[in-house]
Order: structure tokens, then sequence, then C-alpha cells
């Protein structure tokens, strides 16, 4: 008796719908990217360091931004320099572990920035830190 034996098929991948799914992953992908925007408003010039580079992290950090003329932004919002304390302790309650970073431009007279100092631990804030530029870094 002869019986006929079957042959197995040999595993072989599509290749052409594996390119037609990494296509639309990459359409995907290009189309819900969301770039990073600046925190602030004001047009700022960092002073710069001669100190090492720090590595550091930084987790929802509020921006304060001081000008040459003395004008305030929190985040995205400016605010005259009488409302500053209203507006932080507003801030305090949605964001009460709120950690700070000030950035004021480099012709900032420093009034400015201990004045902010002044407005941030007035309205509870304990972990406010300033950012300037190092040699060789950019804005």
């Amino acid at each position: 008796m002869n019986f006929l034996q079957r042959r197995k098929p040999t595993p072989s991948v599509p290749i052409l719908p594996l390119i037609d799914i990494l296509t639309i992953l990459l359409i995907f992908f290009v189309v819900t990217t969301q770039f990073k925007k600046k925190k602030h408003t004001l047009e700022i010039e960092l002073p710069k360091s001669n100190g090492q580079s720090v590595t550091m992290q930084v987790l929802d950090d509020a921006v304060l931004a001081i000008s040459k003329e003395g004008q305030y932004s929190l985040n995205t919002v400016r605010m005259p320099q009488d409302e500053l304390v209203n507006y932080l302790n507003i801030y305090r309650e949605e964001n009460p572990k709120a950690k700070f970073i000030i950035e004021q431009d480099k012709g900032t007279g420093e009034e400015y920035e201990v004045f902010a100092i002044d407005a941030l631990t007035e309205a509870g804030f304990k972990h406010i830190s300033k950012r300037v530029l190092l040699d060789g870094e950019e804005k």
C-alpha cells in the first residue's frame, strides 16, 4: 500500500503586511507627538556660571521667571509684583508640593530676586532653586 504523505508547509513570515503595519504605526506616532513647550512667557537671558555640570531631575516644577524690568511670570501667567503673593497662595492651594525654579534675566536687579524668594517662602514653598546657564550650555 502506498499512502500519500503530506508535506508540512514551511513556516514563513509575510513581510508585506508587516511593512504596512509599520507604516501605519510610524504615521500614528508622528501625528500624536507633542513637542516640549516653554514654561514662561517672558523673554529672559539667563546668567552664566563657571561651575561644574550637574544632573538634575525635574518633575513638574513650577517656573517663576523675572525680567529685567521686574515683571514676574508664574509658568505662563504674567502678574504684577504687588499680586505675586496672592497668585502664589492660590497656586499653593492647588499644588501644595510644588517645587519652584527661579529663572531671572541676566540684567535683573537682586531686589527682584529677593522679593520673589520672600514671596515664595511667605506662601509656604520650601523647595526653591535658581537656574543659570553653565559654560557651553545653550538656552
